[in-house]
């Protein structure tokens, strides 16, 4: 894995070899995963990567070229490359934003995730998970550990630096009549819960056995933090400078507004400890903890250099290659535990996740999808019959303002970045057809 030091030289290298003002990106990664299938072990790889991206700007000229090949030769012929295509390019509406001085918190790696799942670890989880499925039932998915190195640098010295691990796993367990449950953990702090995610994933596929024909219309609905996670992402990205200023984000012109219910909070947190660990955006500024949703109203949207630029601005440091996007999620929880809320419900459908879901109409955050590895009916508070396959559509600017209860646990769940969530009760959820 590529260290500060070689980092820091890679960079220093890259950008006095040309004359023009330069940026320049580092992306570095080792992927280790093990997949399974039908309860057994069907691979494992690693891969290792890296990337170097450099800009260089002449005045409002600019051209961004990359390379996999981290060797001399491969740098030289990268800078030589951009040289010649910067002398082509038309002039842009800007040149290049100074790079931030700004000091940022250098989180340390441990190395804690790294040797509790090398190939053998990894292998080990897997069996155990396996061994406790009843008659029946197989398992398949995959367990990976990502190490990753990122770094960005310029002309004048500027200098970032991370690296960071982070594990994530997914299972489907499947009983031999063909019903499934999921059951799924990320983590880049702590050694996650590998065999209760079997454990969950089997309880769900038992529970599905003989499912029920689903009803179409309005119902109350219990989602999982999962698929809850599913729906937030979707109204995350619009929360972005672009779409707002492009006019395909239902936050246009609704900044500073009520939107959704009192109850939905939701802010990007930098700094959470459990979350995705960047403190710095790919233009090199410092992220920013931003609340995004507070009671109901729109309160911020995210900015990278250029849109901040366009609106008179401060960047949020939320860049992500050309657009600018919140990574670190958190929905604030609500007093009641999920069980509670699935006992105050009469009649209504718990969904444990959402599958191929889509934007129908952006501008007013309409969503459709599928549910999938565990519905069910919840009848005088207790879930009860499970329910086949059935596809939702719905306006999130409807569901957002009819959530009558949220659940105190928050869930950490991948997504945009890594995303804590809780699960959530929605009123007059729409199921439209059968698939």
């Amino acid at each position: 894995m590529l260290n500060k030091v070689q980092a820091k030289a890679l960079i220093d290298k890259a950008a006095s070899s040309t004359k023009y003002y330069a940026v320049v990106v580092i992306a570095a990664s080792e992927n280790g995963t093990t997949r399974f299938a039908n309860s057994e072990i069907s691979q494992n790889i690693t891969i290792a990567d890296g990337r170097v991206t450099i800009t260089l700007y002449n005045g409002k000229k600019q051209v961004t070229c990359t390379t996999n090949s981290l060797l001399e030769s491969g740098m030289e012929q990268l800078v030589k490359d951009a040289e010649s295509m910067l002398e082509f390019v038309p002039e842009g509406e800007f040149g290049a934003f100074p790079f931030s001085k700004e000091e940022v918190p250098e989180r340390i790696n441990d190395g804690t995730l790294a040797q509790a799942f090398g190939v053998n670890e990894r292998a080990a989880y897997i069996k155990e998970g396996v061994a406790q499925l009843e008659s029946g039932y197989t398992a398949s998915g995959a367990l990976t550990l990502t190490n990753t190195a990122y770094a960005i640098g310029d002309s004048s010295g500027g200098f970032r630096y991370v690296n960071y691990s982070n594990v994530s796993f997914n299972t489907v367990v499947t009983h031999e009549s063909g019903t499934d449950g999921a059951g799924e953990c990320i983590s880049y702090t702590n050694v996650p819960d590998i065999v209760g995610c079997f454990k969950k994933a089997q309880a769900t596929s038992k529970a599905a056995l003989n499912p029920v024909e689903p009803q179409l219309g309005a119902f109350t609905v219990v989602l999982s933090p999962v698929a809850f996670a599913d729906l937030i992402g979707f109204t995350a990205r619009m929360l972005n400078s672009k779409a707002v200023e492009d006019g395909y984000s239902f936050a246009r012109g609704k900044i500073g507004q009520k939107v959704f219910g009192e109850n939905l909070t939701v802010r990007d947190e930098v700094n959470h400890p459990d979350l995705y660990p960047l403190a710095f955006d790919s233009e090199g500024n410092p992220r920013r903890a931003l609340p995004l949703i507070e009671k109901g109203v729109v309160s911020n949207i995210v900015y990278n250099n250029k849109m901040a630029a366009k609106q008179g601005v401060q960047s949020t440091g939320h860049a992500m290659g050309a657009m600018a996007m919140p990574v670190n999620m958190v929905v604030e929880g609500g007093g009641q535990s999920l069980e509670e809320i699935i006992a105050s419900t009469e009649n209504g459908i718990y969904i444990n996740e959402f599958h191929y879901t889509n934007f129908v109409n952006a501008r007013n955050l309409q969503i459709t999808g599928l549910t999938r590895n565990g519905t069910f009916l919840i009848e005088n508070g207790k879930v009860t019959k499970p329910i086949a396959t059935v596809r939702f559509t719905e306006s999130l600017l409807d569901a957002f303002n009819n959530i009558t209860a949220i659940s105190k646990e928050q869930h950490l769940v991948s997504g945009m970045g890594a995303m804590l969530v809780p699960g959530v009760k929605i009123e007059g959820f729409h199921f439209t057809s059968k698939p």
